[in-house]
């Protein structure tokens, strides 16, 4: 998978985010627009924690929670790594739950490993009537991957050969659990 979703590449994006910060910004104005057509559709979507670090992000969280935009579900992936190492040491904004409902937005705390809670809070959109909603989705970095497993350099790391073999172990490993 690309580190950027593309739009032209995969079903379901709408659009291209660009640098960090832009997607949810770009998702409120769509929400904002879906409201105004009196459309009832529901725009998503998915930022990891490091993105919380762009301003940007903050503002179009007070702006969606000013025009009410209840149509919009974003998902944080909350695995506490970004590129230059812990979310807390490179810019501390826990407690998370707390810090988005201060700006107005319904908040639900998940595991993100288990499909059934993801798929269980996605479908009561929205949260509270007139609120965004978010999803914290507690996450571990490449998580089942022994070799990387909660380790900040494998944002960028280039997997290595031996790696790869490791990989498709853990991963069919993981496949017979599941299909236990």
């Amino acid at each position: 998978l690309p580190g950027h979703p593309n739009m032209h590449e995969l079903p379901g994006i709408e659009t291209n985010t660009g640098a960090l910060g832009h997607g949810l910004s770009i998702a409120g104005g769509m929400a904002l627009g879906l409201k105004m057509d009196g459309i009832g559709s529901k725009v998503y979507v998915i930022m990891g924690d490091g993105e919380l670090a762009e301003g940007s992000n903050w503002e179009a969280a007070a702006a969606t929670s000013h025009y009410k935009l209840d149509n919009l579900l974003l998902f944080v992936d909350r695995n506490t790594l970004q590129i230059s190492g812990r979310t807390v040491d490179v810019m501390n904004y826990e407690p998370l739950d707390k810090r988005w409902e201060s700006f107005g937005w319904s908040v639900r705390e998940i595991n993100g490993h288990d499909l059934q809670q993801i798929v269980e809070n996605a479908s009561r959109v929205p949260f509270e009537k007139g609120k965004p909603s978010v999803i914290i989705a507690n996450t571990i970095k490449s998580k089942g991957l022994s070799f990387a497993e909660d380790k900040a350099e494998y944002h960028y790391w280039k997997v290595k050969e031996e790696e790869l073999q490791i990989a498709e172990k853990d991963l069919a490993e993981l496949e017979r659990r599941i299909g236990q």
